[in-house]
């Protein structure tokens, strides 16, 4: 806590006008403190507070929703400022992982029939049109981007009667996060090596326990 008054000299320091002066003195130095506090702060994308989104969204023109939330635009403006060149696979993966985690997509590159495809989880449903965009400016004009949304399979309501399911309406079955289904992303992949996974087809490869 600030307390100008202990710098005071002593002849001075028990005047009720200079303690008064000092006490506003204090709570000014005090927001300038907080002020070079939260700059501070604010130089990491992760932590940056919503003035300094704001920003940010201005000056690399990124059009919100209203249904981001405070994350949301954080992860957004991580992955535009990650996407430099050069753009190799490598660095979609980088993109893709700054925006929203190895652990909430699956990517997929042919470069033979020139397409990207990302599949997303649904924890991660939000984002799926920034990361289209995003994706599409990256991408070679002539490759076809596609960005999909790996909705709740019949898999995920393992273990639910009947009766517990007709609370949920069919658009809630498909979207729901409640229904927790395990898929193989990029970072359970990557332990594999191509020849490993050659023998899968994308579908299994996204969906069966892979090693056991």
């Amino acid at each position: 806590m600030i307390n100008t008054v202990q710098y005071y000299p002593p002849h001075i320091a028990d005047i009720e006008e200079f303690k008064r002066i000092a006490k506003v003195y204090d709570k000014k130095l005090q927001l300038i403190w907080d002020h070079i506090d939260q700059m501070q702060i604010n130089r990491c994308f992760d932590e940056m507070d919503e003035s300094e989104c704001s920003r940010w969204e201005t000056m690399i023109n990124i059009k919100l929703t209203g249904e981001e939330t405070l994350g949301d635009r954080r992860r957004n403006i991580k992955g535009i400022w990650t996407s430099g060149l050069p753009y190799t696979a490598k660095k979609f993966k980088e993109v893709l992982d700054a925006m929203i985690g190895p652990e909430y997509y699956l990517l997929d590159i042919n470069r033979q029939k020139k397409t990207l495809k990302v599949d997303l989880m649904l924890d991660v449903i939000m984002q799926d049109k920034y990361i289209y965009n995003l994706m599409r400016a990256m991408a070679p004009a002539d490759m076809i981007v596609t960005v999909s949304i790996m909705f709740n399979r019949n898999r995920a309501f393992k273990g639910y009667t009947n009766a517990d399911l007709k609370a949920y309406t069919n658009h809630e079955l498909r979207t729901s996060t409640i229904f927790k289904q395990e898929y193989n992303t990029n970072k359970h992949l990557g332990e594999y090596t191509n020849r490993d996974l050659a023998s899968y087809m994308e579908v299994a490869l996204m969906t069966q326990r892979l090693g056991g």
